[in-house]
C-alpha cells in the first residue's frame, strides 16, 4: 500500500468572467445502475500529470459508455411496461404477478416513476411519442389504476421527474435514439402534476439533461448553449428561462465540454477537452470562475454528496488527482500524486471516501505513421490500440528503463481516504478495462474488460472487486458474450449482469452474490434488454425481447418467476 499524499500546491491562477459561452453535457452513464434509480439509475502540463505521449501533446481522450434506459420501471410494488405497438402499459403486481393492461396514448415509450408514493402504491408518467402527450398512471395498493392524459411538446423523447414527484419535464434529448423532426428541440413542457397545468417554454439548443435542486425550488437544464435556470415559483410567468454560460468562450465546440451540475451547492462545473482549466458557474447568479490547473485533465467526477470534485491529470511517469472542495475555498484544490500510474478516469463511491482510478486508453502503444493513421476507439483517434497480447510492453522515449511501458489499462488503483490523504492499492488486471461500476454501499465494484483474443472460448469477462480488505480481492469471471447492463441492488448485496449474443443464441443473466462473490447463471427464454429492482418485494427483474412481452423476476432467495404475453393478454408462466 502506498499513500496518495497531498502536495498542497496552490492553483496557478484565478480569473473571473461573465462572457457568453457554449457548452454541452457529456453523459456520465456507463452501463452500471444502482437499483435506487428505478432502472438500469490540451496543452503542456507543467510537470503535473505530464503527458504520456510526447511533450506538448494533450493526453488522449478517455471513453465512458452510455446506457439505454428504455426498459420497464418500478414504482411501489408494481412494474410498468409500455407497449409501443398496442398503445398500452402492463401494470404487474410483483407480490402475486397479477397483470393489468391499461390503455394510454399512441406509441408509449419512456416510463419514469413518480417519487413520493404512499406504502406499496405505484405511480408513473409515460411518454406517448405517437400522440405527443404523457399519461400519468396511479395504481392503488389494491391494484386499481387510473390514467390521465396531458398534451405536451411535439417531438419529445425523454422525461425527467422532480425528486418530490411534483413536476415532469418533457423534452427532446439530443442523445436520445430519435432524430429531431420538423420543429425545434429547444421547446419543452413542464407539467405540474398537482394541478395538471402544462407550461411551455424555450431553452438553449440541444438539451441533454435536467437536474433538480434538493428542495425542489429550481431545475437546471443543461444544453449546448449553457444552463437554463427554471424557478418553479415562476412557472406561469417565464417562457424563456434565464440561460447562463458555463465556459467563457462562446466559440468552444460543445462536443468538447463536459458539464456536471452540483445540485447540493447550486454550481455548474465545466471541463473542456485539451484545456488546463475548470470553469465553475454559480446558479442562479451566473458568476463564472475559471480555475487554472497545473495540467490537462481527462476526466471530471463529482462526489455523490456534492462536497468535492475530482480531476485526473494523467502522466507517463505518474499522474495527479486534483481534489476540488465544494463550494470553493482557500487553496481551491489539493493535488494528490499517484506515483508510477497512468490515471485518466476517476469514479468516486457513494461514501465519498473511496475512489477507483484507471484508464481506458493506452497512450504508450504507438503505431507507425502520423496521428491520422492511429486506430479508432469509438469516435476518437487515440494513441492506443489493444494488441490482444496483454503481456506486451511498448516503447516510448523517456523512461529510465529504456522506454518499456506496460499497458496502463491492465492496472486499477483503489484510493481510500486517510485523513487529508488517500491510501493507494494498485492491482494488476489480466485484460484491459473498459468501464467500472461501484456498488451503492461502497464496499464492492464490478470491472468490465475488453475482449481477450487469447481466450476465444470465453473472450469476454468482468471482475468482482472487494474494496474493503487491506489487500483487496479481485475475482475475474469469464463469459461467452460482452457484459451488457449491470444492476446493483440498493443494499449492495446483489448484482445482475446481462449477457446476450443473438448470433450464438446466448441469453443469460449472471446473478452475483456480492457478499461471497458466488455467481449463479440463469438462462432466459428470450434475449435480455434491461433490468430493474422492486424495493417492497426485493425482486430483481429482467426485461426481455419478446413479441408479446416477457419479464423474469428473481426474489432475494433466488426463486424465479416469469410473466409473458402481457402485451396481448394477461398470462403467467412460472
Amino acid at each position: 500500500m502506498k499513500p496518495l499524499r497531498p502536495s498542497w500546491t496552490l492553483p496557478l491562477g484565478l480569473a473571473s468572467s461573465l462572457a457568453g459561452c457554449s457548452a454541452s453535457y457529456e453523459g456520465a452513464g456507463d452501463g452500471f445502475l444502482s437499483a435506487t434509480e428505478g432502472g438500469w439509475t490540451s496543452g503542456a502540463s507543467n510537470g503535473v500529470g505530464t503527458d504520456a505521449t510526447t511533450a506538448g501533446e494533450p493526453p488522449p481522450p478517455e471513453t465512458e459508455d452510455d446506457g439505454d434506459f428504455r426498459v420497464p420501471r418500478a414504482s411501489g410494488k408494481y412494474v410498468y411496461s409500455a407497449s409501443e405497438s398496442t398503445d398500452s402499459v402492463a401494470v404487474i403486481d410483483t407480490s402475486n404477478l397479477v397483470i393489468d393492461v391499461v390503455e394510454v396514448g399512441q406509441g408509449p415509450t419512456v416510463v419514469e416513476p413518480i417519487p413520493g408514493q404512499a406504502s406499496d402504491a405505484g405511480s408513473v408518467v409515460v411518454l406517448d411519442q405517437g400522440s405527443n402527450d404523457v399519461a400519468v398512471l396511479r395504481t392503488s395498493e389494491a391494484g386499481v389504476t387510473t390514467v390521465t392524459i396531458h398534451p405536451v411538446t411535439p417531438g419529445a423523447n425523454n422525461l425527467a421527474v422532480s425528486p418530490g414527484g411534483n413536476y415532469v419535464f418533457v423534452y427532446h434529448d439530443v442523445d436520445g435514439p430519435e432524430q429531431q423532426g420538423p420543429g425545434s428541440d429547444q421547446e419543452l413542457t413542464v407539467l405540474d402534476l398537482a394541478t395538471g397545468v402544462a407550461h411551455r417554454m424555450t431553452v438553449g439548443a440541444h438539451p441533454r439533461d435536467v437536474v433538480f435542486a434538493p428542495d425542489e425550488s429550481t431545475a437546471w437544464i443543461v444544453t449546448a448553449a449553457g444552463v437554463n435556470v427554471v424557478s418553479f415559483a415562476a412557472l406561469g410567468d417565464v417562457g424563456k428561462p434565464p440561460l447562463l454560460p458555463v465556459v467563457a468562450d462562446p466559440g468552444v465546440d460543445p462536443a468538447r465540454v463536459e458539464v456536471h451540475i452540483v445540485a447540493a451547492e447550486s454550481l455548474a462545473l465545466a471541463r473542456v477537452d485539451g484545456e488546463s482549466w475548470l470553469a465553475i458557474t454559480q446558479l442562479p447568479g451566473g458568476e463564472l470562475t475559471v480555475l487554472d490547473l497545473p495540467g490537462v485533465p481527462t476526466d471530471l467526477d463529482v462526489a455523490p454528496a456534492g462536497d468535492f470534485a475530482v480531476l485526473t491529470l494523467p502522466g507517463a511517469g505518474g499522474s495527479t488527482v486534483l481534489e476540488v472542495p465544494l463550494p470553493l475555498g482557500p487553496g481551491m484544490f489539493v493535488p494528490h500524486d499517484v506515483p508510477g500510474e497512468y490515471v485518466g478516469l476517476a469514479s468516486v463511491a457513494a461514501d465519498g471516501d473511496t475512489m477507483l482510478l484507471y484508464t481506458t486508453v493506452n497512450p504508450f502503444a504507438r503505431t507507425e505513421g502520423s496521428a491520422s493513421d492511429l486506430p479508432l476507439v469509438g469516435d476518437h483517434a487515440v494513441f492506443a490500440a489493444s494488441t490482444g497480447d496483454t503481456d506486451t510492453t511498448t516503447t516510448t522515449g523517456g523512461d529510465d528503463d529504456g522506454g518499456l511501458q506496460p499497458d496502463p489499462r491492465q492496472r486499477i488503483t483503489l484510493a481510500r481516504r486517510d485523513g487529508d490523504a488517500w491510501d493507494l492499492v494498485t492491482l494488476f488486471v489480466e485484460v484491459p478495462l473498459v468501464s467500472v461500476g461501484l456498488a451503492p454501499d461502497s464496499r464492492s465494484a464490478i470491472l468490465v474488460h475488453d475482449a481477450d483474443p487469447a481466450a476465444p472460448a470465453a473472450a469476454w469477462s468482468y471482475s468482482l472487486f472487494d474494496l474493503t480488505p487491506a489487500f483487496p480481492l479481485l475475482k475475474r469471471q469469464t463469459t461467452l458474450a460482452p457484459p451488457g447492463p449491470i444492476l446493483f441492488t440498493p443494499e449492495g448485496d446483489r448484482a445482475a449482469v446481462l449477457l446476450r449474443d443473438d448470433l450464438a443464441d446466448l441469453r443469460k443473466v449472471d446473478l452475483v452474490n456480492l457478499d461471497n462473490f458466488i455467481v449463479r447463471p440463469l438462462l432466459l427464454g428470450s434475449p435480455p434488454e434491461g433490468a430493474g429492482y422492486v424495493d417492497p418485494t426485493r425482486k430483481v427483474f429482467v426485461s426481455q425481447a419478446h413479441p408479446t412481452g416477457r419479464i423474469t423476476f428473481i426474489g432475494p432467495d433466488g426463486d424465479v418467476q416469469t410473466v409473458t404475453g402481457y402485451v396481448l393478454n394477461d398470462s403467467v408462466k412460472d
